[in-house]
């Protein structure tokens, strides 16, 4: 299988577009992910969704999807407001799909049984939504302590209750499945794919935080070459997208150089 890899724009959120995009070609990518929450940026400074598709086909990319839907199992009317508007711009952009994380702040004060009945009371609300823009949501489990949903066979079951397999996908992220002790795959359910690697060796799993998450390379402690192949064999043929949150990683003069030494390191091993 040719890899299917993506960036997300977590890789350069200093970068302007046009940077970005060009640093997702020339890194090798086929697409990027959008993101809806960095200040500046497309999406949240306004940047016409037909702009953003237009500059992404011109440079021959795809959109993996829009990153992300935040909380989306504690509904409001505020929430269903902030659900159409990343929805609506999702459609135009052209995206298939757009990710969805829990509530996983630790002072939530869910049980939990409030937690099980509130994943379901927001996917049941958000699946109309999801037709009506026919956009795909992208279910990612959090492994962090304070996450209400932290394992993968926790979002096959909610959706699974409410019948929602014609809206939703899963997103595995093996970030998050290393971090909570996850084991449980579900390939025929997963849409979209993250990646990133963990090189400090001091901490426990479920203390590491998005900070840490950096490239992969042979001191990965996350295990994203078994992971991955472990999804690949199971038939999985989606966009793999390289998400790195490390904050020297993201203004690395040579982040370029470093991009392309990561997948060279990972593309032949799977």
């Amino acid at each position: 299988m040719t890899l299917r890899i993506a960036l997300n724009r977590t890789c350069a959120p200093q970068m302007a577009l046009p940077d970005f995009i060009r640093l997702a070609v020339a890194a090798g990518a086929k697409a990027v992910e959008i993101r809806n929450d960095i200040e500046g940026r497309e999406f949240h400074d306004g940047t016409p969704a037909s702009e953003v598709r237009a500059r992404l086909a011109d440079a021959g990319l795809a959109v993996a999807s829009v990153n992300a839907l935040q909380r989306f199992n504690e509904w409001t009317p505020e929430r269903e407001a902030e659900a159409r508007a990343i929805l609506s711009y999702a459609a135009a952009l052209g995206a298939p799909g757009v990710v969805l994380c829990p509530v996983h702040n630790e002072d939530h004060g869910w049980s939990e049984a409030e937690a099980e009945t509130n994943l379901r009371h927001g996917l049941r609300h958000l699946r109309p939504l999801l037709q009506e823009y026919g956009v795909t949501g992208y279910v990612e489990p959090l492994g962090m302590k304070g996450s209400t949903m932290k394992r993968q066979d926790m979002a096959v079951a909610a959706i699974s209750d409410i019948d929602g397999w014609d809206a939703y996908q899963l997103c595995y992220d093996t970030f998050q499945f290393y971090r909570c002790g996850d084991d449980r795959l579900f390939p025929d359910h997963i849409g979209l794919a993250h990646m990133s690697g963990i090189s400090r060796s001091d901490l426990p799993p479920d203390a590491l935080t998005e900070p840490d998450r950096g490239l992969i390379f042979f001191d990965d402690r996350v295990g994203n070459i078994a992971q991955l192949r472990r999804l690949i064999a199971a038939g999985y043929q989606g966009f793999i997208s390289v998400e790195p949150f490390d904050p020297k990683l993201q203004q690395d003069p040579d982040l370029l150089a470093h991009l392309r030494a990561s997948l060279d390191y990972v593309t032949p091993l799977l």
